[in-house]
């Protein structure tokens, strides 16, 4: 599905961070057919689907979208997070911020330019959702309704397996899950990009022979099939396989 832009307090795009760009091109490109663009964008049929940049530590990052990165900056110090990355200019792209919450989960931020985000999402090979997983629910709630005006909304899930959405302005944005039996010990606070495939068996094979890892082996799930899998350089991601009444 194209996307042509996003409203304030909408998650609206996703960059991965890799000690080997090159390697990390291959890998994604394997996987999801992305292709490499000038910006430093993976492209998905032409249209950007996340970003890439060279990092000393892998890991995927979540932006969130906002029409004042100065007032949002404000707003997570005293929500009680912290500024990693103060609002900067990223070219004539937009201007980007990187957070962290209460728990320690690191996001980004994002005011738009010539860049708006992800240009597509609910299709295979792009992103379809973005996870929190919290030890403190009611501190996460509190801090991101204090900074981007969201709520929580119990949703649908398998029994032992809660699990919330987060809300804005009666738009379902994200997902949240508390850390628990679903997850290895000591794991911290973190946010999750999900990418969609259309077989998430299929797409797991794939990443191991990639040269990734699986990390949980997929499973049903409300949605439909959910994984969790790492690059080569263990930058972790979710796939989901949808069910048919989840497909645009």
């Amino acid at each position: 599905m194209r996307v042509r832009g996003y409203a304030s307090g909408t998650p609206c795009w996703t960059e991965v961070a890799s000690p080997d760009p090159v390697a990390a091109r291959a890998f994604y490109g394997g996987l999801f057919g992305w292709r490499f663009n000038d910006d430093g964008h993976f492209t998905l049929n032409g249209r950007a689907a996340a970003g890439l940049r060279q990092g000393s530590k892998a890991a995927w990052l979540i932006s969130i979208s906002t029409d004042d990165p100065a007032g949002t900056a404000d707003a997570v110090v005293r929500a009680g997070g912290a500024v990693r990355l103060a609002p900067t200019s990223v070219r004539d792209l937009g201007t980007a911020g990187v957070f962290t919450d209460t728990g320690g989960a690191s996001f980004g931020t994002w005011l738009r330019s010539r860049f708006v985000g992800a240009q597509v999402s609910f299709e295979p090979g792009a992103i379809c959702w973005y996870e929190l997983a919290s030890h403190d629910l009611a501190g996460t709630n509190a801090f991101y309704k204090e900074v981007f005006g969201w709520h929580t909304v119990e949703a649908e899930s398998n029994p032992g397996d809660p699990y919330f959405e987060f809300h804005h302005n009666n738009d379902t944005v994200g997902g949240l899950a508390p850390i628990d039996h679903r997850f290895p010990d000591d794991v911290p606070d973190h946010w999750t990009a999900c990418f969609m495939v259309t077989d998430c068996v299929t797409a797991c094979e794939r990443v191991a022979e990639l040269g990734g890892t699986v990390a949980r082996a997929p499973q049903p799930v409300s949605a439909g099939y959910y994984a969790r899998v790492a690059d080569p350089t263990g930058a972790h991601f979710a796939l989901i396989e949808l069910a048919e009444e989840y497909t645009f």
